[in-house]
């Protein structure tokens, strides 16, 4: 799972294929994955739409990236 932190929310992915999705985060600083939640893209307002998209883009990079980095010690 990769994730980033932003704006008392969390927003992750499993794998760079997945859809993204979300999560509170609690006072103390931690993520509360049982409350996950899928994105409601038709709710979000067209800039949280694109901040999010881009958030989701950045992820799915980041974890090409870290596909990329475990075959190169894989072979």
């Amino acid at each position: 799972m990769h994730y980033i932190v932003t704006n008392g929310n969390a927003y992750a992915i499993d794998h760079p294929q997945d859809a993204i999705y979300g999560a509170p985060v609690l006072e103390d600083g931690t993520v509360d994955w049982d409350g996950s939640y899928d994105i409601a893209w038709d709710n979000l307002h067209e800039e949280e739409r694109e901040y999010v998209a881009h958030l989701a883009y950045h992820l799915q990079e980041i974890a090409k990236l870290s596909e990329e980095h475990l075959e190169v010690f894989v072979k």
